[in-house]
């Protein structure tokens, strides 16, 4: 199977996806700090985001229009069919599989990120258990490190189909060879100690409860205008 992404299709799938997609999910957007952050994604950049639904891919293909992620997705999906899976690679989708060891997904990742592409990642790796999100894991990081592209972290509500509107926070890019600690030793892949990626996972993950928190706090204040008018 072709497993080469087809701008055609993803831009067919887009075009024919947005009046309904707006409609149906009403999006609206927010940025952390509007002095350094963009509405617009760099090219070359890591979408970060937490995960509370398959709805979280479209929302993103309809909010980052501009932009053509390659999202990281789990080995179930490419199982549904061989037309869907043919689907997914023609969208951008790269192969993880979390069963195994695997992580050809490392690699190609940040291929793709060297060729100015930008991927998209969900770094719980699977969706919440019981309202109980999941930890993040550390290929984020291994894949911002090894490409030394910046993340973007966003932030989304996952209020879709309801009277809620979906909302996202976008906060600022993140350079993770900046958080590395000074006394850890790089391998000659790029890469820290285990237990340095694990800590830097967990430090993205705080990244993005901040945009959770920041978006509550403002919503909270525009319920609180709206009733004071």
């Amino acid at each position: 199977m072709n497993r080469n992404p087809s701008k055609f299709v993803l831009g067919f799938v887009k075009l024919t996806g947005l009046p309904g997609g707006l409609l149906l999910l009403r999006p609206k957007v927010y940025l952390m700090n509007k002095s350094t952050c963009k509405r617009k994604l760099p090219k070359g950049c890591i979408l970060m985001s937490n995960h509370t639904s398959l709805m979280d891919f479209v929302l993103y293909l309809f909010v980052f229009f501009e932009r053509n992620l390659r999202f990281l997705m789990a080995e179930v999906l490419f199982r549904k069919g061989k037309l869907f899976s043919w689907f997914l690679y023609k969208i951008g989708g790269i192969f993880v599989n979390r069963n195994t060891y695997d992580f050809s997904f490392v690699g190609e990742s940040v291929a793709a990120l060297e060729k100015g592409e930008s991927i998209g990642i969900f770094p719980e790796a699977r969706l919440p258990v019981n309202g109980k999100a999941h930890s993040f894991k550390p290929s984020v990081a291994m894949i911002a490190l090894q490409s030394g592209a910046p993340i973007i972290p966003v932030y989304t509500n996952g209020c879709y189909f309801k009277l809620s509107r979906a909302r996202v926070m976008i906060g600022d890019p993140i350079y993770v060879k900046d958080l590395v600690a000074e006394n850890e030793t790089v391998g000659e892949d790029g890469l820290p100690s285990r237990d340095e990626l694990l800590r830097l996972a967990a430090v993205l993950e705080g990244k993005i409860y901040e945009l959770k928190d920041e978006l509550e706090r403002r919503v909270e204040e525009e319920n609180g205008n709206k009733k004071s008018k």
